[in-house]
């Protein structure tokens, strides 16, 4: 289903539109929006990650003594 909005747009952004053929601006605006959202998404899930990240306890060591002391267990 399709809807009908009004929005404001800059002059840069109007002039970005006016170069798209008329009978695709819709569609054009309308994935703009898609994946911007989506970005924004993505954003959020980033700061998530990354807000848990320091949460998390780190291990003490580094990867190199992990991997010895892994080999030499067996």
């Amino acid at each position: 289903m399709a809807h009908r909005v009004n929005v404001m747009l800059d002059n840069e952004a109007w002039d970005v539109l006016r170069e798209i053929e008329r009978g695709k601006r819709s569609r054009f605006v309308s994935a703009a929006v898609k994946r911007a959202a989506l970005l924004r998404r993505r954003r959020r899930a980033l700061e998530g990650i990354d807000a848990l990240r320091e949460t998390i306890a780190h291990p003490p060591g580094t990867a190199e003594e992990w991997v010895r002391e892994d080999r030499d267990r067996h």
